[in-house]
């Protein structure tokens, strides 16, 4: 009995959608999910295909079926040998003196005796290897079944933990979830919960998210086009249609019942009379023409919304960061990269402090190899121009033209050298925009100036945003 995919394929979703129906009717997971079952039963396949232990009974079997097909090798000694030996392999009783005595008959005994025997060997081998494959299957049905749920429930924990904050699944169920695990799951849980402990976090977020939203520009546009339109006239003069009746002395259009006077004589000076006085019932017949029109559009008003650019954050990982300033801010940068991924918006995180590593946003490489790379840190010293000339370089491609540029960090560190903030200036004039996030105010000690279009002080001890700030420009 053959194995079907079908088959497995509705064991195994009926057995998931039992616990998790609602997860597993969404389309872009019930897609995954085909292809790791495809992947599982051509796994499966194989392996019992190349693990199967009746393949050397098989091939004997051919053999003596060949013989007696072909009639080169009669019913014998080795052959009821092979076929005992069958027997004991798999655990059934065999006859052996039924079979001996079988080889004392007449040849055409021997030949029924072979038929017999061929037949009782196929059934019995496809018994089985059935039940074999079947056996096999099932544990490995089994298997899958549980990695798979194991699977699925930690989708269903994320799922639940992320639908609070807009981010839906279609939104962050990618590729990337191939390789979800516990510890993800519960770094995510952890940001989740303290963003929604964390009204003012989540303000702020929201507030990044949304700067390139609300800028409008106004065009006005002019419209020099010519539309030509037929207008239906009428014209009397054309007989097309009937569309009453009128007193006259045209004889073509004249009623029958009119021309019906002219048949008796009596009658005949009455429609001589008629005709003479033009009283004679007609029909009225006119036609319609079409005039061509030209229409002009004069100008038009529209207001155009500037469309979201891409995102380019930038993160402290620096040893001043280190313990709640450094989860916040990447707390911060896991809501914000799922923000720009529902925009449509390209996004990339550079982590720093003396290096930098980055990791850009991508159909392929989602939410849960966002999480794992801001779970790594440098916990070096803090040099934010390395970061800021990245930032920069990517603002000048066509891929980053015009982007957003977050910088979330507690600013304890040096000075930002002169050529770098030249090169901010040019950018900010060419349409991007930088903004920082204070996390604590302890920079606010030695720094009166900001090098950001804006700049928002959050203080994680009173969980409260103190100040929201736009300081001169150096």
């Amino acid at each position: 009995m053959p194995i079907s995919l079908l088959t497995e394929k509705k064991i195994i979703k009926k057995s998931l959608k039992n616990q998790l129906g609602y997860l597993i009717q969404q389309e872009r997971l019930s897609s995954y999910l085909d292809n790791n079952i495809n992947n599982w039963f051509k796994k499966s396949h194989s392996f019992i295909q190349k693990n199967n232990p009746f393949t050397i009974f098989r091939d004997k079997w051919k053999r003596a079926n060949k013989h007696f097909i072909e009639k080169t090798k009669s019913f014998n000694q080795e052959i009821i040998n092979e076929y005992e030996s069958f027997c004991h392999a798999i655990g059934i009783p065999f006859n052996t003196h039924f079979w001996l005595e079988k080889l004392k008959e007449n040849a055409e005994e021997k030949e029924l005796a072979f038929r017999l025997l061929l037949n009782e060997w196929q059934k019995n081998l496809d018994k089985a290897q059935a039940r074999w494959e079947l056996e096999q299957i099932n544990q490995a049905r089994e298997k899958f079944l549980s990695e798979l749920q194991k699977w699925l429930e930690l989708i269903q924990q994320l799922e639940q933990n992320l639908s609070p904050f807009g981010l839906d699944f279609g939104l962050w169920f990618d590729d990337s979830l191939g390789s979800l695990s516990q510890k993800s799951i519960e770094t995510l849980k952890r940001w989740a919960t303290y963003f929604s402990n964390n009204k003012e976090i989540q303000k702020i977020a929201d507030l990044l998210g949304k700067m390139r939203q609300i800028e409008q520009s106004s065009k006005i546009e002019t419209i020099t086009q010519a539309i030509c339109v037929n207008v239906p006239k009428i014209d009397v003069d054309s007989k097309e249609e009937i569309i009453g009746l009128r007193l006259g002395k045209d004889l073509e259009y004249a009623l029958p019942s009119e021309l019906a006077l002219m048949a008796d004589s009596e009658t005949t000076i009455l429609f001589d009379l008629k005709y003479l006085e033009s009283k004679l019932v007609c029909f009225e017949l006119q036609g319609t023409t079409y005039q061509e029109k030209i229409d002009e559009i004069s100008e038009v008003e529209t207001q155009e919304k500037e469309k979201l650019g891409p995102m380019i954050l930038c993160i402290d990982t620096s040893g001043s960061m280190n313990g709640m300033p450094e989860y916040i801010a990447k707390a911060i940068a896991f809501y914000l990269g799922n923000k720009a991924k529902s925009q449509d918006r390209k996004c990339l995180v550079i982590n720093f402090s003396k290096g930098i590593e980055t990791f850009e946003i991508s159909a392929t490489r989602g939410i849960v190899d966002l999480s794992t790379f801001l779970q790594k840190s440098f916990h070096g010293g803090t040099d934010a121009a390395p970061a800021l000339y990245h930032a920069l370089s990517l603002c000048q491609s066509e891929n980053y033209k015009k982007a957003d540029v977050l910088m979330i960090s507690d600013f304890i560190m040096g000075e930002l050298p002169e050529t770098l903030l030249n090169q901010i200036q040019q950018q900010r004039e060419k349409g991007n925009k930088f903004n920082s996030l204070v996390i604590g105010n302890l920079f606010m000690n030695n720094r009166l100036k900001t090098y950001f279009d804006n700049e928002w002080i959050y203080n994680p001890n009173s969980q409260q945003i103190e100040q929201l700030v736009n300081f001169s420009k150096m």
